[in-house]
């Protein structure tokens, strides 16, 4: 008989890193949360915590990562994990990292936009004038059903606005009006983030 006989495997740490430019308020809201309340419900485990990687400037946030303890590192739960994760909107270029340098593996079903918003090259009466909340809103309300606003990075000389949806070119066609409409958009540039 074995010794193990009734013994649960002891749980291990993943980590999930995302191709999702998320600052630590917007991690936890978009992805920890909701992520830590499906594993739980499931019986597979749990969010421990989460981190926000930085690039230099104009990129700001690169990147983010949510470690995770699951019950075990069999294929049905680590599937499980990752599926949880692209039903909450998981980009492109995401991976789930697993212990003992086992190699990566992929997942991600969104695409990123990033729009990069001159902050010093415009008149100085476009920043007077301009209200960062009303240029916000013109492309989150085009978007509709497309994609969403999730993140933002405000640096030296741009300020970044980050919209994950299921298709990027879709997206940008959609903000198309609204980035040509606003004044504060002018010199801006649209990028493909995942």
């Amino acid at each position: 008989m074995s010794d193990n006989l009734g013994v649960s495997p002891a749980p291990i740490i993943v980590v999930a890193h995302l191709n999702a430019r998320l600052q630590p308020f917007q991690r936890g809201h978009f992805l920890e949360d909701p992520l830590d309340a499906i594993l739980k419900k499931m019986g597979i485990g749990e969010v421990m915590g989460g981190g926000t990687a930085l690039a230099p400037d104009p990129v700001g946030v690169s990147a983010c990562d949510v470690e995770i303890a699951v019950k075990d590192g069999s294929e049905t739960v680590l599937k499980q994990v990752m599926q949880a994760l692209d039903l909450l909107g998981a980009p492109k270029g995401a991976e789930l990292r697993l212990p003992d340098g086992a190699a990566p593996i992929a997942f991600g079903v969104m695409e990123g936009m990033a729009i990069f918003m001159n902050g010093t090259d415009l008149p100085a009466e476009t920043y007077a004038r301009s209200d960062i909340n009303k240029t916000i809103e013109g492309p989150s309300a085009a978007l509709g059903q497309k994609g969403e606003l999730r993140g933002y990075w405000e640096g030296d000389s741009e300020t970044a606005l980050y919209f994950y949806g299921s298709s990027f070119a879709a997206m940008q066609a959609v903000v198309a009006d609204c980035i040509q409409s606003d004044p504060l958009c002018a010199r801006c540039r649209i990028e493909q983030i995942a």
